[in-house]
């Protein structure tokens, strides 16, 4: 394996060595100068200091809050050394049903003065259980720095102007204007950046088409199913954006063709993200592959089977995250509902994890009526062939009951008969059942407050 950094990726890449732009930008460049550094470590000699880190934060948790000082009553004092030996999957995997009944006995009663000052985020609840917690400028810094990661993975120009379609709050970024900054928010405080504009998400189609139009952008981020949605109008209607260079994603599972598609309608790549807001960066595509390397200089990250066993490459199981400089509110062992598989080791070098693909939560997954799970891949390329079937604008399935679906549907016109029972035979043979099926209908399909879609929904108690 490769482990020196080779040379620069980009004639526009900025200069690590130089100066950042104000204070908080080299808190930041200091971090990312680490990190340029530590990608190319072993995976041997990454997990080792991971280790070291989860030692002092499990001590410090322990001594420092009510909740860990209770929960970690009877796993004894352990170095890294032990922890890598196995007593780490004796620690208590943490509910997020538990930050939500313990919060306040959460927090840290002596948080390093080192790691700054304390700010409160709120999780926007797609598990039906949205939670308050506390992290400091120090996760905040790492944040910073795994965003600017990102752009200088995949070879982005800082100097470009760059879109961004999302939640917004009431009344904020609103068609036709939308709003706009002189910057890239904090990337701008390490290095110069463009400008960069938003729109609100509840924008329709139409209004999103023609606001990329005018707005004339770099780089577009927004959510997978915008995406979705932004490139069958185009398709259909020959539009091509001439600026755009590439598209990048976050917060819902991406379509295993969406990269395909965004290629043939748009002419530019794809590149996701795997977040979440209670912990941070989880892992950003490889810039070489279209799989997920780890963050592992911010959070350990595991993929675990029903036994709370690791699972190895091809695999898929629970993730289950610990933040590693969150102390404020230390989150060790936090299952977050998600399900991903792991990967092979990248061929590109880097020691970092890789997730081949992450799935969802459970609420994602469809159950028979035998018992039997499993994922309902309504990313696959059949999906091309279910749009065709009716003049369909949006579609989510739900399961209502173990034998029953229900298809909701925002349509460009009533379906006729003929067009409901040729949706419904395709449900019943894309999940390999005879499920009972019945349709509901929306002018538009609603989103989280996140702002984020699901395609598939279990509502089975």
């Amino acid at each position: 394996m490769n482990n020196s950094p080779p040379g620069p990726n980009s004639r526009r890449a900025p200069d690590l060595r130089k100066e950042a732009r104000t204070p908080k930008g080299r808190s930041v460049l200091k971090l990312l100068r680490q990190m340029d550094l530590t990608q190319w470590w072993s995976s041997e000699r990454l997990a080792h200091e991971q280790f070291r880190f989860l030692e002092r934060l499990m001590n410090h948790a322990r001594w420092t809050t009510r909740y860990y000082a209770e929960a970690l009553e009877h796993t004894p004092m352990v170095s890294s050394e032990t922890l890598r030996e196995g007593a780490w999957l004796e620690v208590p995997i943490l509910p997020r049903a538990n930050v939500n009944e313990f919060g306040e006995q959460m927090l840290s009663s002596d948080v390093p003065k080192r790691h700054g000052d304390k700010f409160s985020i709120y999780t926007s609840g797609t598990t039906g259980q949205p939670i308050k917690l506390i992290r400091t400028r120090l996760a905040l810094w790492y944040w910073s720095a795994f965003t600017l990661r990102d752009h200088l993975w995949h070879q982005r120009d800082l100097q470009g102007k760059f879109a961004a379609i999302r939640t917004s709050s009431k009344g904020k970024a609103t068609y036709p204007n939308g709003d706009s900054h002189h910057a890239w928010g904090s990337s701008d405080t390490v290095f110069k950046t463009g400008p960069s504009v938003g729109l609100n998400i509840n924008s329709s189609t139409e209004q999103m088409v023609d606001w990329l139009q005018r707005m004339e952008p770099d780089y577009l981020l927004t959510h997978p199913t915008v995406v979705a949605s932004l490139t069958r109008y185009c398709r259909d209607e020959g539009i091509r954006f001439s600026n755009l260079k590439e598209v990048i994603t976050l917060s819902e599972i991406l379509p295993h063709d969406l990269r395909q598609t965004v290629r043939e309608v748009w002419g530019t790549k794809l590149s996701d993200m795997y977040s979440g807001r209670e912990v941070g960066y989880l892992a950003l595509q490889c810039p070489e592959h279209p799989h997920y390397h780890v963050m592992g200089e911010g959070v350990y990250l595991e993929v675990l089977d029903d036994d709370n066993q690791p699972v190895g490459p091809g695999k898929t199981g629970r993730v289950v995250v610990t933040t590693l400089h969150n102390y404020a509110m230390p989150l060790i062992r936090y299952e977050i509902g998600d399900f991903a598989e792991v990967g092979e080791p990248c061929s590109c070098g880097r020691g970092l994890p890789v997730l081949t693909r992450i799935h969802g939560r459970k609420q994602n997954v469809l159950t028979l009526p035998t018992g039997e799970t499993r994922w309902t891949l309504l990313s696959s390329g059949d999906i091309r062939d279910f749009m065709a079937l009716a003049p369909i604008r949006q579609f989510q399935f739900a399961q209502i009951e173990k034998d029953a679906l229900e298809v909701r549907l925002a349509v460009l016109r009533d379906l006729t008969t003929d067009e409901e029972k040729a949706v419904a035979a395709w449900t019943q043979a894309k999940f390999a059942y005879p499920f009972r099926i019945s349709f509901a209908y929306s002018p538009e399909l609603p989103r989280s407050k996140a702002g984020k879609f699901q395609d598939f929904i279990s509502e089975l108690s």
